[in-house]
């Protein structure tokens, strides 16, 4: 995979999504009346209690104020603040792969998202060296599936990583580890780009954390599988009640978003 190729990647597998409202498929050897042996009844049952638990764990991500670090493979960072409950957030993103100086400052406040474009993507889209270099965009108008929505209780998308999941198992008191199938999430179900991956997004490993006050911490999801150039992708949740500020942009510095830019915001 090309560093282009993994970049578009990483932003339709960690960009953003809105609360699904669907956890993990329950497992029906575990609620179908106790078909097959006590034994693996048993086992299904403590897979569905890790499944429930750790989807608890990313649904407390709704209820304050944190700070967002991701990596993705080296190739991409993001960093911000989120409030779920004020509906803002402001992430910068760095997209080295795609060029020197690459990147996207994102700020939303309800549903108006502000996004400034450096490096490559600014000189393409006008907006790098504009006088008006923010650009405004109805989040309302965006495609559900667009990488860009940022809806106020999922900045980071791992709610949806959790709706995806198909297997998972305990790892200690506080750990997850099992497996993604993204063409289940529907959010990641309707990305173009899941397309090209066929069958290897289905099979996504992923390790997971949470802290002693229940709350997910982070979630790694190892794309090694989808080719040369791929890694792990890391989400990292903290400093959980800090406090968050954003602010709309100078109306002097704002244009609304050109008609090319609806094929990125949506792809």
């Amino acid at each position: 995979m090309t560093n282009r190729r993994l970049a578009i990647a990483g932003l339709a597998l960690v960009a953003t999504l809105g609360l699904t409202g669907c956890g993990p498929e329950k497992d029906t050897a575990a609620t179908n009346g106790g078909n097959g042996s006590g034994v693996a009844a048993t086992q299904a049952a403590a897979k569905q209690d890790a499944a429930a638990d750790l989807a608890a764990a990313a649904q407390k991500l709704s209820e304050q104020s944190m700070k967002i670090d991701m990596d993705m493979a080296g190739a991409m960072s993001m960093t911000g603040v989120a409030d779920p409950k004020a509906g803002t957030a402001k992430m910068s993103m760095e997209m080295g792969a795609l060029g020197k100086g690459t990147g996207i400052e994102m700020r939303k406040i309800g549903d108006d998202l502000y996004m400034k474009f450096g490096g490559s993507m600014g000189k393409m889209l006008g907006g790098g060296s504009s006088a008006k270099p923010w650009m405004h965009i109805d989040a309302t108008k965006l495609a559900e599936g667009s990488n860009f929505k940022l809806p106020k209780d999922d900045p980071a998308g791992s709610k949806a990583m959790i709706a995806a999941m198909t297997q998972v198992e305990r790892v200690g008191d506080t750990g997850f580890k099992g497996t993604l199938d993204l063409t289940k999430s529907p959010r990641y179900s309707k990305n173009k780009g899941l397309e090209a991956l066929g069958d290897k997004a289905t099979k996504i490993p992923f390790t997971a954390k949470k802290d002693a006050e229940g709350r997910l911490v982070e979630l790694t999801l190892d794309m090694s599988s989808l080719g040369a150039g791929g890694g792990k992708v890391t989400t990292k949740y903290f400093d959980f009640g800090t406090p968050v500020s954003v602010e709309a942009p100078s109306a002097s510095e704002v244009q609304e978003a050109p008609s090319q830019l609806s094929g990125i915001l949506n792809a």
